[in-house]
C-alpha cells in the first residue's frame, strides 16, 4: 500500500495479483498483511477478534480508511492551516 493509497485500490490490486497469479486464499491475505503500512496493522491488531479471511480484512481494512479518511477531513476544518 502506497502513501495516498486509499483502502479500496489496495484491495483491488490484491485481487488482480490474484487472476494473474494463481494465489490462493492464505497466500492473498499474506501479501495484504505485509503490504499495509505499520499504523495500519496497529490498529487491525488492537481489535479482537482478528479478521479472519481475506473478505474480514478487506471489510476491516475499507472501514478504517474511511474513518482515517473522514478524522483527516474533520481535523482540516477544525484547524485550517
Amino acid at each position: 500500500m502506497t502513501p495516498g493509497m486509499m483502502a479500496e485500490e489496495y484491495m483491488a490490486s490484491l485481487e488482480m495479483l490474484a487472476t494473474r497469479t494463481g494465489f490462493n486464499e492464505a497466500a492473498l491475505k499474506d501479501t495484504c498483511i505485509r503490504g499495509l503500512p505499520q499504523v495500519i496493522l496497529l490498529k487491525v491488531y488492537s481489535q479482537m477478534p482478528l479478521p479472519s479471511g481475506l473478505a474480514s480484512w478487506k471489510a476491516v481494512l475499507c472501514n478504517l480508511d474511511q474513518l482515517q479518511r473522514g478524522f483527516t477531513k474533520l481535523k482540516q476544518l477544525i484547524q485550517p492551516n
